[in-house]
């Protein structure tokens, strides 16, 4: 028989749960109709980056850098494409390997995971234009930042490793002589702080999407740039707040936020030697 303490801490828990639970739902709700930095078109980001103070050998070809995913490939959040992430790993690549870098971004606002099985991947796979080799089998670096959405839609978890796993099969097959990295999902807290607590709720959920990602590079033998935990420990060490690294909506990145996440991709990427 149930004692009268444990029969209230039973309703307590259950109040606290429907409390909580109605909270979210309201913040849902406010979600929806917040305003958010325009999404599209984005940049189209194809670029030449030549390293800085230094003449590249025009005998040696520009490093081919691929970048596929969400809006943060798009530059959502920075006013200029030169601060965009795929521009500023492209940046570092230059100046450490002292050529320059041919930058074609694939990605789009809103991706998912399965966007880039299904849309991102074949397109590069093909000739953009008539007479030009295809894109992926080219590739001398391919950056991959997708997963973020499919967190705050809370993707299947085999779904989600299905799709991740079939991302990194194919740039494998597709550019063998690639150095590849996969970007895990960044940390949501800290973004948009009146959503509280919804936004720990889908922190929480990516956590073991970020595992699935860990797991999936080292299946594939590829890089994993852990930006969930390298990030905020760059910010807290350069004395940068959280304001600082998020652009005005406190969701996307800031220039300063961009830089930091292609410093860490950068350390993860296979040096050529």
């Amino acid at each position: 028989m149930q004692s009268p303490w444990f029969s209230r801490l039973v309703r307590v828990g259950l109040l606290a749960v429907t409390a909580l639970g109605g909270v979210i739902v309201v913040q849902l709700v406010r979600l929806r109709r917040m305003e958010f930095l325009p999404l599209h078109p984005g940049f189209y980001i194809s670029h030449r980056v030549l390293p800085v103070g230094r003449s590249p050998d025009p005998a040696v070809p520009p490093l081919r850098l691929l970048t596929f995913g969400d809006s943060t490939t798009a530059g959502v959040g920075v006013d200029q494409p030169e601060d965009a992430l795929p521009m500023v790993i492209a940046r570092c690549l230059a100046d450490a390997e002292g050529r320059s870098v041919r930058v074609l971004n694939f990605g789009w606002s809103g991706a998912r995971v399965g966007d880039l099985v299904r849309d991102q991947l074949p397109r590069a796979r093909r000739s953009l234009r008539e007479g030009e080799p295809p894109w992926l089998p080219t590739a001398d670096v391919v950056v991959i930042v997708a997963g973020a959405n499919d967190a705050t839609h809370r993707a299947g978890l085999r779904r989600f490793r299905a799709d991740t796993r079939a991302v990194l099969e194919t740039v494998c097959v597709s550019a063998p002589g690639a150095r590849v990295v996969l970007a895990g999902i960044p940390r949501f807290r800290g973004a948009l702080p009146q959503l509280e607590p919804l936004i720990s709720v889908v922190d929480a959920y990516a956590i073991p999407l970020r595992r699935i990602q860990r797991q999936e590079a080292g299946r594939a033998g590829v890089a994993f740039a852990a930006l969930a935990d390298d990030v905020p420990r760059l910010a807290m060490q350069r004395g940068a707040s959280v304001r600082e690294v998020l652009a005005s909506d406190r969701f996307h990145p800031s220039p300063l936020g961009y830089r930091l996440w292609a410093e860490v991709i950068f350390a993860a990427l296979p040096k050529p030697y």
